[in-house]
């Protein structure tokens, strides 16, 4: 059983090594750990191996759960929820650990499905480009909403890369693992939309974005010029801004 099977867009992850390394960073023996996404298993097994004492395996195919709950039935450790992981998420009982080799194309949504469950660390496989946006400093050229907001909510650091030829079928991007915890910081409405507002225009200075931004605001271009021009921050760059010096312009525009 491949990808062809399976409509959701995920590849699978079969080199032995690297799910044994994974296993192992998630450093999972005698804990409670949620696995996103369980697929075939491959990584369910290798969580069972390492020593997990409870692991709870979402998976939202229909055809991969019915394989996944005969190929556990005789694992009193292992239980598999037939879901999408999005809706668990809000309903989710508190793990010690969360693991996942994440489909691409929902990777944003499920890390800040996160952001309200209980956990104390998560490795997640995600896209490479993905996972550098996450880790980016200011000033850099993939810094941009995504880092400052997974910032504000976690504490987040790379720790290994895996090659596409590991997965089937070979997707055509590289792969990184990336652990994190909860820092937490909350994000406000305020907050969250002052960040896509002034990260929309990333390139230009604080008072620039803030004028162009002046319908997030309801305010007239003028009104914005007026307070972009006496903000603290105006005139850098909207992408030189840490995720600390952007709470603090939200803090004082709230």
């Amino acid at each position: 059983m491949r990808a062809k099977e399976r409509k959701l867009g995920q590849c699978f992850l079969e080199d032995a090594q690297v799910l044994k390394m994974e296993a192992r960073l998630t450093d999972v023996e005698g804990k409670s750990v949620l696995e996103i996404g369980a697929g075939d298993g491959r990584l369910t097994i290798e969580l069972h191996k390492a020593g997990a004492k409870k692991i709870v395996a979402v998976e939202k195919d229909k055809k991969l759960a019915k394989k996944l709950r005969a190929r556990f039935s005789s694992y009193n450790t292992v239980k598999i929820v037939e879901a999408d992981f999005l809706e668990y998420a809000r309903k989710a009982e508190k793990f010690d650990r969360v693991v996942g080799n994440i489909p691409y194309y929902i990777t944003s949504p499920i890390l800040f499905s996160l952001v309200d469950m209980e956990f104390a660390s998560a490795l997640l496989c995600v896209q490479n480009e993905f996972a550098q946006k996450m880790v980016a400093q200011p000033s850099k050229r993939n810094y941009g909403r995504l880092s400052v907001t997974s910032q504000i909510y976690f504490n987040a650091q790379i720790v290994g890369f895996i090659g596409r030829e590991k997965f089937a079928p070979v997707p055509k991007v590289d792969s990184a693992l990336v652990l994190i915890g909860k820092s937490g910081r909350a994000l406000g409405e305020f907050e969250s939309g002052l960040i896509a507002a002034i990260f929309a225009h990333k390139n230009k200075s604080l008072h620039a974005a803030l004028v162009d931004a002046r319908g997030f605001f309801g305010k007239s271009k003028a009104e914005m010029r007026g307070i972009g021009a006496s903000i603290k921050y105006g005139g850098m760059r909207v992408n030189s801004l840490s995720w600390a010096q952007v709470l603090e312009v939200a803090q004082i525009l709230g």
